[in-house]
């Protein structure tokens, strides 16, 4: 555990600090994955929608701009949350910034009556796999060219 991160959620933040945040999960995000995976991270998500989550990893610092290490993309519904998107900035990978980021989110639907974890992955990408079964996510399901022709998506789910 690093007791220097903060997991923040960007609904408790006021607008131009939430638009900074996402300005820079835009940025990691733009690096980490191909044009047509990346998520959209507008400033629409930080209007309230109700079931959608977007929480971020700041390590705490004396600067006044936090910067971004890790970002989670949930929705939840009744029971049942979908982990849209987890990503960990690559000069911040195998520091345990992932794991606690996982650790924090499972502990937070834990506590807001959520059963399950639902979450979709790319077969290929075996850090990421790695990272959701130590956190307790089983392999239940795969779809062949889920992402790409020949890009075999797996489905992993955490009961809680």
């Amino acid at each position: 555990m690093h007791p220097d991160l903060t997991i923040s959620d960007i609904h408790s933040l006021k607008k131009d600090q939430a638009f900074e945040i996402l300005a820079q999960i835009a940025r990691v995000e733009k690096k980490t994955f191909p044009a047509n995976e990346a998520f959209q991270f507008s400033e629409e998500l930080w209007r309230k929608k109700p079931n959608t989550r977007v929480l971020y990893v700041t390590r705490a610092a004396a600067s006044a701009r936090p910067t971004v290490l890790a970002y989670a993309v949930y929705v939840r519904q009744r029971g049942v949350a979908l982990l849209n998107k987890v990503c960990v900035a690559e000069v911040y990978r195998r520091q345990g910034v992932g794991r606690q980021l996982m650790t924090y989110i499972r502990a937070r639907l834990q506590r807001e009556g959520c059963q399950q974890i639902h979450l979709w992955v790319d077969k290929a990408r075996l850090s990421a796999r790695s990272l959701y079964a130590h956190n307790g996510f089983e392999e239940r399901e795969q779809i062949p060219d889920y992402y790409a022709p020949g890009r075999t998506g797996i489905k992993m789910v955490l009961d809680l």
